[in-house]
Parts: C-alpha cells; sequence; structure tokens
C-alpha cells in the first residue's frame, strides 16, 4: 500500500510540474506575440539636429588636391550630415562608408601618404564602420546616433586640419627656402 501512495504522489508532483510549465511556455509566447504588433516611435529620431561645424580646408590645400575626387564626392556627401536627423543619418550610413572606402583607397597624393594622415583616415573609416553599424542595431537611441554623428564629422575635420598643415608647412618650407639654407651649413 506504501508503494501505491508513493507512485500516486510522484505521478501528481509530475503533472503539476509538466502542467505548471507548459503554462509558463504558453503565456510567455502569447505575451512576445501582443509584443511584436506593435511599434515604439521615437518623437526625436525624425528631428533634424544641427551639429557642431567642424574644420573645412583652406583654399590652397583645395587647389593641391583637386586631382583627388574621391575626397572631393566624401567631402559633399558628409556636409549632408552637419544638418541631419538621426532616421536620415542611418539611412545614409552605408554609402558614406562605401564612399570612405574609395577615399581611403584612393589615395594617391605621395606628400599625403603619411602614417599621421594615414591614421586619421583609417580613424574616420573605423567611426563611419560604427555608424553603418548601428543601422543593424533595432534599439539604439537617437542620443547615439547624434553622438556617432558628431564623431564622424569632427573625425571628418581632423583629416582636413592634417591637410591643411601639410600644405602651409609645405608652403612655408618653400617661402623661406629652407633647403638653401642647410645647404650652406655642409
Amino acid at each position: 500500500m506504501y508503494f501505491y501512495t508513493f507512485n500516486f504522489c510522484l505521478m501528481r508532483s509530475f503533472f503539476i510540474l509538466l502542467f505548471s510549465s507548459l503554462f509558463i511556455i504558453f503565456s510567455c509566447k502569447k505575451e512576445n506575440s501582443q509584443n511584436k504588433g506593435t511599434t515604439i516611435q521615437k518623437a526625436d529620431v525624425n528631428t533634424s539636429v544641427k551639429h557642431p561645424k567642424y574644420s573645412l580646408l583652406d583654399e590652397e590645400s583645395t587647389k593641391e588636391i583637386k586631382k583627388w575626387k574621391e575626397y572631393f564626392i566624401t567631402e559633399e556627401f558628409v556636409s549632408h550630415f552637419k544638418s541631419i536627423s538621426p532616421t536620415e543619418a542611418l539611412n545614409n550610413a552605408i554609402e558614406l562608408k562605401d564612399l570612405t572606402k574609395q577615399l581611403k583607397d584612393s589615395l594617391n597624393i605621395q606628400i599625403l601618404k603619411t602614417p599621421a594622415f594615414k591614421a586619421r583616415i583609417n580613424v574616420f573609416e573605423n567611426e563611419v564602420l560604427r555608424l553603418a553599424d548601428m543601422t543593424y542595431i533595432p534599439s539604439i537611441s537617437s542620443k547615439d546616433i547624434n553622438a556617432q554623428v558628431e564623431k564622424v564629422l569632427a573625425l571628418f575635420g581632423s583629416m582636413n586640419d592634417k591637410i591643411n598643415t601639410v600644405y602651409a608647412k609645405k608652403r612655408f618650407d618653400k617661402a623661406i627656402k629652407l633647403d638653401s639654407i642647410f645647404n650652406n651649413f655642409k
């Protein structure tokens, strides 16, 4: 008799556990299916944000690199990010990624093929890639997108600063004829 009572209690415990598990599984699935139908719209993802200005090329530097067409294509595209909504920024991020890759691959100006300038292009490309990756994150906030756009613009400005500096140094060296001064010491 004891054996039958034990089996009955064991069977009863098993069924209670089974029904409890099924109840939890079905109630969770029902809740998830209800959440899939609703989309949450954030008010600020479509609001255009004016981002801080970044450094531009000076007139002389622009003349020096006029043959680098990929730079000017990228510059024009980046200028659209000065005042842009987070949604538009994400929509344009993939195209910016492609333009940045072309910019990096097309660098053929010898004076700019320095480790310092290449590092700036690489950092710029990495931040553009981060912006492009944000398009795949469904729960990304507009604050994060705007912060990333500001990084991209600041890094593009940093590249412009470096180009301006390189050509300013070249003009300075040419103006004082630095090579002729050092040749006199030989």
